[in-house]
């Protein structure tokens, strides 16, 4: 070292260049001879083992390992961890070397945080079949372990990774469409035999032999301005978790503005009551749904207003096409008479769910003035008394309590009612004809 001088050294250290001493007698031409030989004897020698590396690799891919089995294979291989990334760079997957604890990796993965845990990484991107980037490959270990032949694998194991990506993709498709067509074919009743069916759903993890519910989640019709795609799917992503946290076992298909989904619910018998016990369950279950999506924190983007529209329980597979329309109708029914953002079961619509669908039908309209007419074309505020009568059962004190009128002022309002009707408000044929009209009058304000 004393031989090269400080001079020649610092710079050296300066240009990060190698310094060679030589005999005086040396041939410079004779010395490029041997530093060529050299290097490119030691690149055909790594390039030899990568291409090796990335033909075990490909057999692998073939023999279907998965990207899993490809990436174990180059950890071991190579003694360090091996990192799959998207194209948003979250980590998908990690892959330990033989008998070593995967990493703790930060978030994001940088390679100033590496740094600070004394590691390095060298990266490649993953291409795509559709021009684009699919995600990233990197090998991570310490510095020192690091050489040419870490870059050249990384550049033959990419395309081999992006088959596999490529293959993933296409299976997922695949799956994705199949899960469609069946879903749809269920809540359709699209199918010749239940048992096929059942069995269809099965193969996916489905089972359609317990009582179901359908539900619809649906975003306002007015939310015209609600566009973002990155909202849509925030939506859809937190309908569908909080759905599966609820039913693990239900069955979710998401479009673009709704969601709907196949409620399991345990067994019961025919008795009414334990129907409507668990109708009144499952109402309680999807007000905890709504409001765990509603306290979620929105992440600066847009919540959407939206409804759900709840059907009435299936006892078997061929009960849920009904049940599809049911909670299609009570979205319909419920946002018309009680707006957007609450749930709307169709069980508890109850003489709505005729009256909707008569709603412009000249019967209808008849029914209602010859009810109600000699109470509107005198004064309006009647009707408003004769919903007080029948919400309190008849109850004049409790009337007077929730009304702010005095008992004395109700009861001329009443017999007043009673004198333009011609009838008396104790016949129960009068007081079933009132509440019906009173109903369509609802109706009729939306």
């Amino acid at each position: 070292m004393e031989a090269l001088g400080a001079e020649a050294r610092d710079f050296a250290d300066q240009m990060h260049l190698p310094l060679i001493l030589l005999p005086l007698n040396a041939l410079l031409e004779e010395i490029e001879r041997e530093v060529i030989t050299f290097v490119v004897s030691f690149r055909g020698e790594t390039e030899r083992k990568a291409t090796e590396i990335a033909s075990q690799l490909m057999q692998l891919s073939l023999q279907g390992a998965g990207i899993q089995g490809v990436c174990e294979y180059l950890a071991t291989n190579r003694g360090k961890w091996v990192v799959i990334q998207d194209a948003d760079q979250h980590v998908r997957l990690q892959a330990a070397p033989a008998n070593v604890a995967p990493l703790a990796l930060p978030s994001p993965l940088t390679d100033e945080q590496l740094r600070r845990q004394g590691l390095v990484r060298v990266v490649e991107p993953i291409p795509s079949s559709r021009h684009e980037i699919a995600g990233y490959l990197s090998l991570i270990g310490n510095e020192s372990d690091f050489d040419y032949l870490e870059r050249i694998i990384l550049g033959q194991a990419t395309p081999i990774i992006a088959i596999e990506f490529a293959r993933e993709r296409d299976r997922t498709e695949v799956e994705s469409r199949y899960q469609v067509e069946a879903f749809t074919d269920v809540i359709q009743g699209h199918y010749q035999q239940p048992e096929e069916m059942m069995a269809r759903a099965r193969l996916l993890g489905y089972d359609l032999t317990t009582p179901q519910s359908i539900v619809v989640f649906e975003i306002s019709p007015g939310e015209h301005d609600f566009s973002s795609s990155s909202a849509h799917a925030q939506w859809n992503k937190r309908v569908r978790e909080e759905l599966l946290r609820e039913w693990p076992a239900c069955w979710v298909q998401s479009e673009a503005r709704r969601v709907i989904a196949i409620l399991p619910l345990p067994p019961f018998d025919d008795q009414s009551e334990n129907e409507r016990e668990l109708e009144n369950s499952l109402y309680s279950r999807l007000e905890r749904v709504v409001f765990r999506i509603s306290s979620q924190k929105n992440n600066g983007t847009a919540r959407p207003t939206y409804s759900c529209g709840i059907g009435r329980i299936a006892k078997n597979l061929q009960g849920l096409p009904l049940s599809f329309r049911e909670a299609q109708q009570a979205l319909e029914i419920g946002r018309r008479l009680f707006g957007e953002g609450n749930l709307h079961s169709f069980a508890r619509l109850g003489i709505y769910r005729l009256l909707f669908h008569l709603n412009g039908h000249s019967e209808l309209d008849d029914f209602y003035y010859e009810t109600l007419g000699p109470l509107l074309n005198n004064d309006s505020t009647y009707v408003e008394t004769l919903e007080g009568f029948f919400r309190c059962n008849g109850n004049l004190s409790e009337m007077a309590r929730t009304m702010h009128f005095h008992r004395n002022s109700l009861l001329y309002r009443l017999n007043r009612i009673e004198a333009l009707l011609g009838r008396s408000l104790e016949d129960p044929e009068l007081r079933l004809a009132l509440q019906i009209a009173l109903k369509i009058h609802h109706l009729k304000k939306h």
